[in-house]
């Protein structure tokens, strides 16, 4: 049940009564509503007479009126009428941030709000964005990358445990190989080719040079001098430990690549973790972000992604999903039982494996630092969250 403040509001400037007319959801009303009810202020619609300007201040849950502009007529009383509406989620995640709240803790707070954002229900209990388009755009990097969810229990390498966001590169940088040593690869990602660029080499330090591409060490001019990362997206992330463990087939549920992803079941004592800062998707992440549409998203997270092709709805409203570009895109998990294949998101919506020497496409991933705030924006393409330190 809504809770309000019943507090008469009368404005005075100079000691001259100024009239205040409140409205909720376009009916009048006397108080304020408090700042946990679920109301935010419409300032599109609010304003104040005779040039007054009209702000609120979220920190303080108070109006602020600016009398700078200020013009006298005929009638100098100055009326200001305030609209509140129903926040909506991206209304709710900015005002959290206004408070100097991390964009973590504000979505945990406010995903209520959407039917956008569920929990995945692992042992985690991470917050995921699903659906074929939701409202889950940053600007990062001076382009746009969309949050996969609020990440809990990330180790950022010393022990110690965050809750961050992860994010995805909206568009990939590139077709390539996710290794290229030998005549297939290997699919250790401490020592992948694609692995190098993306953290030490010229992704990372946003210039140009060579990167993977087919068999024995071949590779191709890659250039990422207006792509790569800059220094202001580098302040924004950190380390973090990347679980490397894989399985042995595709034909598997999302949570059984969720549990295996995070186990120790590696091809001849493979690496099972990494530290470091850019990565992939994992399978899991895929699976986790559909909808469902008329299929249900607790059914589709009970068929194996390996046979997602025969249930349009769990890829089409799976805003992972990419096989509109026609082509296959890495993850970071490798198959188990071999020393050369990697598992990909297949344009006809499954996961599957190849050999890491195959091409497709690298979409970069990262986990933003803790304290990253949503400052302004919707989430929309065309206004995406804006983020700040």
């Amino acid at each position: 049940m809504l809770q309000q403040s019943k507090k008469e509001i009368v404005l005075q400037e100079n000691n001259s009564e100024n009239a205040l007319a409140i409205y909720l959801e376009d009916e009048p009303i006397n108080y304020i509503p408090e700042k946990d009810s679920g109301y935010t202020l419409d300032l599109s619609k609010s304003s104040c007479t005779n040039g007054v300007e009209i702000s609120f201040d979220y920190n303080t849950w108070s109006v602020k009126t600016n009398y700078e502009n200020y013009e006298s007529n005929d009638n100098t009383r100055v009326k200001c009428s305030l609209y509140f509406k129903k926040r909506t989620f991206s209304e709710a995640v900015v005002d959290c941030g206004a408070l100097s709240k991390d964009a973590g803790t504000c979505i945990k707070e406010n995903y209520y709000l959407t039917d956008e954002v569920v929990s995945d229900e692992t042992s985690d209990n991470n917050l995921r964005f699903i659906g074929a388009n939701p409202d889950n755009y940053v600007w990062f990097n001076n382009e746009l990358w969309r949050i996969i969810g609020v990440m809990n229990n990330i180790d950022d390498g010393t022990g110690v445990t965050e809750t961050r966001l992860k994010i995805i590169r909206d568009e990939p940088i590139g077709q390539y190989s996710w290794d290229n040593k030998g005549e297939y690869g290997e699919n250790d990602w401490t020592t992948s080719s694609i692995q190098i660029v993306l953290n030490s080499g010229a992704y990372y330090n946003r210039t140009s040079g060579e990167c993977p591409s087919g068999q024995n060490s071949g590779t191709t001019i890659c250039d990422f001098t207006s792509a790569g990362l800059t220094s202001e997206a580098k302040a924004m992330i950190s380390n973090a430990v990347w679980n490397l463990g894989g399985l042995s087939s595709s034909s598997n549920i999302p949570s059984t690549f969720y549990k295996s992803e995070r186990e120790t079941t590696v091809y001849n004592g493979r690496p099972t973790t990494w530290i470091g800062q850019i990565g992939l998707m994992y399978p899991s992440d895929y699976g986790y972000a559909t909808s469902g549409g008329s299929t249900g998203r607790e059914t589709c997270l009970s068929y194996n992604l390996e046979s997602w092709d025969d249930y349009n709805d769990c890829y089409n409203y799976d805003w992972l999903y990419t096989g509109h570009t026609g082509f296959s895109q890495w993850t970071l998990t490798p198959r188990s039982s071999s020393t050369v294949t990697v598992f990909s998101m297949y344009s006809y919506g499954i996961i599957s494996y190849g050999t890491s020497n195959d091409v497709s496409m690298v979409y970069p991933v990262t986990y933003l630092i803790s304290n990253v705030k949503i400052t302004s924006g919707f989430g929309t393409k065309e206004l995406p969250f804006i983020l700040e330190i």
